[in-house]
């Protein structure tokens, strides 16, 4: 600890910027799916920056069939989601939340990296009244393509943040000179933590870890954040720095090793403003062409220019990979790896920006075979440059949306003699292709009374995209070879929600003889409702009716023909032939301080080809869920979960059955308790395997905080933790038995000053 606490020096050059900076003043002047998503808190009701949100999804992806992606304000903070069965719960204690009207979006991400949104919320959220002191930037009336969030990476994530004050984090009082219009503000933060774990049983005692089965480790992390102005220059800046005492914990082990300090640069955003023009210095995002260049995100300059009110240009410098610490400093150290871009809009309509916008981008794109932060995979030297066009337009009353975009790139593997290792290998050439698309919105209806307490409103959107074969541009991920057109229509009246779909995807365009070309047709209907409402009551007036939701997918995949000389042979088995359902109802029920809720959700996958018709599989899950909160402080979950599933070709039936208990009380504003229990069961319906897992944890925690104003602010949260797993895996048939069980007592301090 005091080795790490030495090195918490902010490096001379962070604050010779700073100093630069601040010296400055004084001188110048969309799913496939079935899955729902629930907000477990009031998108209608104003929030502060840090407080906590809750999705609840009626189930989560299994590694075989994707991953969840949950986007904030156009930032992806998944990552720090915690998964809590099928809750996915933020604390923005460290990243507070963007002050304003953030979007919040759900995305399915398949296994072909397409992204599928599933849901789509918008809060509201203020700053608390006791720190108001907004920066006076002047905003551009143009947007541009330029997204200036800081990117903090810690503990091998990445994830970019919003550079608003968490209200928890106390401001240094602004001062401020009315006659020349000057105000300065800092806000530094510094939070020291102690993890450990001060016991660890293990049962048989050859399972017990050889290495670290007890430790006590310290991480440390301070921010430094500053707001400024004097006349029309204005300035932001943010300096994030994270430490750990454990080597293998530091932010550049992968890469540096036993050389990565455990004090490193996480993250950095300089921001710089005068008049309207802007400049961006560390982590930042540019670009919105969607298949050229699309929100990258890397350490670089970005330069924003608002000429006139109908013209704007914006350009970026940026490292080539993600990128921390304290070694290229600006994200140009590398020359060939770099990614240049440069944006020109045009409003059409100036008196209503984003009426009629068009924007030119180009892209040029050299990148080593350099992992970047926190990527272990293998690189290759890649290379590309690009333009393209888009074309954005909304109608004036806003029923009416279009945005579409065409790409031209050109995309090369130069020659890499670490990669070829000296075989007889042939670069592959420059290859110029095409990208396109376009979505169109328009709301046929909207709020159009039906009753005095209902209104009708109905909108239709149409996608299309295509991207030529071997299409690659460096700033944007596209998967090549694809045609995909989709048609959605989604209609409200009063609180009963409908959405209906249909998707249409074809890949091999240019029809190769060898090449299987595969073919996805797929439907969706999904409708959400009070259960009074099917007979014209309303919610008030029915607590014992439940809220219900019923969703249908259905995917046809198939291959168009054997494909020549393709290593198929004359076998028509080999060509897939799915056809796929899934199918989910739920039902909650709220009363007063009990709620209760039942979720049931049946798959079935029917193969057709030739010789495989009876290779079919089908899943069930039924689950059910009781709360109560006999005290406002005390609430109380019991859970129930049956899983089936089924193997029909082979009369194969394996079932799981689960059933868990968790409790919290909160028994004052200092101190909480959680404490919870699960029992798994699992085998087969042949009875020559079974499984038990039994998990109990507990958790007490303290917290408290102190104020004097100013910097004197200190909070304090401490926890201790016990878990038990215990479990037992047998097989029958062979008469073998393996037990294992794990006992683990840690705990840890946080404290935050200022």
């Amino acid at each position: 600890m005091r080795q790490l606490m030495r090195c918490a020096i902010v490096p001379i050059w962070c604050i010779a910027l700073m100093a630069c900076s601040l010296s400055c003043l004084t001188k110048v002047v969309r799913a496939q799916v079935g899955l729902t998503v629930t907000a477990a808190f009031d998108v209608h009701t104003s929030i502060t920056p840090n407080t906590p949100i809750e999705f609840r999804l009626s189930g989560l992806p299994t590694p075989g069939e994707g991953r969840i992606a949950i986007v904030i304000a156009h930032t992806d903070l998944t990552s720090l989601f915690v998964v809590d069965g099928q809750r996915l719960i933020y604390v923005p204690n460290l990243i507070p939340l963007p002050v304003g009207k953030p979007e919040l979006v759900v995305y399915w991400i398949g296994l072909n990296d397409e992204w599928r949104e599933v849901a789509h919320f918008t809060i509201e959220v203020v700053k608390e009244k006791l720190a108001p002191v907004p920066l006076p930037l002047e905003p551009s009336t143009l947007p541009t393509g330029v997204v200036t969030t800081p990117q903090t990476q810690t503990g091998g994530a990445s994830v970019k943040t919003d550079n608003t004050p968490a209200t928890a984090t106390p401001v240094v009082p602004a001062t401020q000179d009315a006659s020349n219009n000057k105000k300065l503000k800092f806000t530094p933060s510094l939070t020291i933590a102690v993890k450990s774990q001060m016991a660890q049983f293990n049962f048989p005692a050859d399972t017990r870890p050889t290495q670290r089965a007890t430790f006590t480790d310290e991480t440390l992390q301070f921010s430094l954040r500053s707001e400024g102005s004097n006349g029309p220059f204005t300035s932001q800046t943010q300096f994030d720095l994270a430490g750990s005492s454990v080597q293998q914990e530091a932010l550049r082990f992968d890469t540096l090793g036993s050389n990565a300090p455990q004090l490193d640069l996480a993250s950095y955003l300089v921001q710089l403003q005068i008049g309207r023009t802007k400049v961006a210095i560390g982590h930042t995002s540019f670009g919105s062409s969607r298949q050229l260049i699309n929100s990258f995100s890397s350490r670089g300059i970005t330069l924003t220019v608002p000429i006139t009110k109908r013209f704007d240009f914006s350009m970026a410098g940026m490292n080539g990979t993600s990128v921390v610490g304290y070694d290229n400093f600006f994200g140009l150290g590398r020359s060939k790896h770099q990614l240049q871009s440069a944006t020109f809009g045009i409003e059409l309509l100036p008196s209503r920006p984003g009426g009629l916008r068009v924007e030119f981008s180009a892209v040029t794109a050299y990148i080593q075979a350099l992992n970047g932060f926190s990527q272990g995979s293998v690189n290759d030297v890649e290379r590309s440059k690009g333009g393209s066009v888009r074309l954005v337009f909304t109608n004036k009353t806003e029923r009416l949306k279009f945005d579409g975009g065409f790409t031209r790139s050109r995309y090369q593997n130069p020659a890499d003699p670490l990669l070829y290792q000296g075989t007889n290998t042939i670069a592959i050439p420059f290859l110029t292709r095409n990208a396109r698309y376009f979505d169109v919105s328009y709301e046929v209806l909207r709020n159009l009374p039906l009753t005095k307490t209902r209104q009708l409103s109905l909108s239709v959107v149409m996608r299309h995209e295509q991207v030529d074969p071997l299409f690659k541009s460096l700033g944007a991920s596209a998967q090549a070879d694809k045609t995909q057109n989709e048609f959605e229509v989604t209609s409200n009246m009063g609180e009963i929600s409908v959405q209906a779909g249909a998707t249409r995807f074809n890949d091999n365009l240019r029809r190769i003889p060898s090449i299987l070309q595969s073919l996805t047709r797929a439907k969706r209907f999904s409708i959400a409702l009070p259960a009074i409402a099917l007979v014209g009551g309303t919610t008030s007036k029915s607590p014992l009716l439940p809220r219900l939701s019923y969703s249908f997918d259905s995917t046809h995949q198939f291959g168009a023909d054997i494909p020549i000389n393709g290593g198929f042979g004359n076998d028509p088995s080999l060509i897939p032939d799915q056809y796929s359902t899934n199918q989910t109802f739920s039902a909650e029920w709220q009363i007063k301080t009990f709620s209760t809720g039942y979720n049931y959700n049946r798959s079935f996958t029917n193969n057709q080809q030739p010789g495989r018709t009876f290779s079919d599989f089908r899943n069930e899950t039924h689950s059910a869920r009781v709360g109560f909160s006999p005290l406002s402080k005390l609430n109380l979950t019991l859970d129930f979960t049956r899983e089936a599933a089924s193997d029909l070709e082979s009369a194969k039936l394996n079932s799981t059955w689960r059933i868990a208990s968790t409790a919290t009380w909160n028994m004052n504003k200092h101190i909480a308790w959680t404490g919870g229990i699960s029992n798994t069961i699992a085998g087969d319906r042949a009875r020559t395997n079974d499984s038990r897992n039994t998990e109990f944890d507990t958790q007490f925690s303290y917290r408290v905080g102190i104020e004097h104003g100013g910097l004197r602010k200190v909070q304090t949260q401490m926890f201790i933790r016990y878990a038990d797993r215990y479990a037992r895996q047998r097989e029958l048939l062979l008469g073998i038995t393996n037990l294992t069980r794990v006992k683990i007592l840690n705990g840890g301090l946080n404290i935050t000053f200022f």
